[in-house]
Parts: C-alpha cells; structure tokens; sequence
C-alpha cells in the first residue's frame, strides 16, 4: 500500500471560502476534501494522511498567530510519525503572503526550498526516500480582506515560476494548481467543486509519479 503524506495550510485542512472575516471557521467534510478525493481516485491500495493546519506558512514564524503555523517547526516529526511514505505532498505558501509577513513570491520559494533541503537531509540514508509533489496553491486574488492580506494578491503572482524552479532544481515534481482551480469568493479558499477537480488533477500526477517509482 501506497502511503502519501499531505502536508498544508487551511486548504489542506478543509477550510471553505469565508462570506466574510468574522464567520466562525467551519471545515468540508472530509470525503469531499481534495487529498480524500485523490485517494478514492487513487484507489484503495492508497493510504492518504491529512496534515493541513490553518495559517501555516513555510519557513515563517507568525507574529500574530504564533510559531507553531512554521511548517518548518513540525515538517520533521511529521515525516517520522507517518514512515514510511512513497510520496509527500508540499502544498503550502499562502500565507506567506499575510501582511504581517509581507513576503515576496520569490522568498516564499526560497521557504519551499528550505523545506525540500530538510526532507532531502532527512533521508540522505535511506535508500528509497519518498518523492516530493510541490503543489503550488491557488493564487491570491483582490477579493481577499485587504487587512490580513495587503496586496498579497500582487506579491504572489510570480509564486508557480519560482516554484516551478525550486521543483526543477532539487529533483522534485511540480504542479500549479492554478491550471486547474482559483480561490473562492473569499480569494484564498477553495470551494468543495475546487476540492474535487483538484484531487482529481492530483490523482493522475500522483499515478504517475508511483508508476515512476515503481520502475526505478
């Protein structure tokens, strides 16, 4: 059985688009969330572990919402709590572009590649580490609250390019899901028809990603 790991942010997690900043956080069930949908499409000889945590942010610590969102501070325990894996899903960088942050697209693949050097030191000894999916997330649109985002919308634009090369650099696989989806009415979250489309995008790179691995 295949184990794929799904390491994330709010989009990870379940998180639906907000009507607006002061609804109380609700969460889509967890058969119509895009990591279950790909492993129905996968099939069951997959086994698919959640780890999304609302506000996460790659290598960041947040001010306001604590050091805990770092992906960097729990990356590692969560590769030893769920070994072994065949492929880990990195789908984060959203929240980097907070305006607490204000972070540029560029150094929030500079993050992603801080989290890629740690996977990959992490396994230098092993003989058959996990394959690396990095996903980059739906880009931030102007509808998103300009008091928690500022022009993240702006900031994150070039964030699939840079990726992309941290992807190519590093031995990783990519994949945009812009190709596929866009962020709800709240210009950050994906709706439960973005989940599906995307887990089923995902499934087909998955596939053929275990494929490759298979015969290497």
């Amino acid at each position: 059985m295949a184990t794929i790991v799904c390491f994330g942010d709010s989009n990870t997690w379940g998180c639906p688009p907000f009507a607006n900043i002061a609804q109380t956080p609700d969460r889509i069930a967890p058969a119509r969330r895009w990591a279950n949908v790909m492993g129905r499409a996968l099939g069951p000889a997959t086994w698919i572990v959640e780890e999304g945590l609302s506000g996460r942010t790659t290598v960041f610590d947040d001010p306001i919402e604590g050091i805990h969102k770092n992906g960097s501070r729990t990356l590692i325990p969560i590769l030893e709590s769920h070994a072994p894996m065949d492929v880990l899903i990195l789908m984060l960088g959203t929240n980097d572009f907070k305006d607490q942050l204000s972070i540029s697209a560029y150094n929030s693949a500079r993050g992603m590649l801080t989290l890629i050097q740690m996977v990959k030191g992490h396994y230098a000894m092993v003989e058959h580490p996990p394959e690396v999916l990095i996903v980059t997330p739906p880009a931030i649109t102007e509808a998103a609250e300009p008091a928690i985002w500022g022009d993240g919308h702006r900031r994150c634009r070039d964030h699939a390019y840079y990726l992309e090369q941290v992807a190519h650099r590093t031995g990783c696989f990519h994949f945009d899901a812009n190709k596929v989806v866009a962020a709800g009415i709240d210009g950050i979250h994906l709706d439960e028809a973005a989940h599906e489309i995307l887990g089923r995008a995902l499934a087909r790179k998955v596939s053929a990603m275990l494929a490759l691995r298979n015969v290497r």
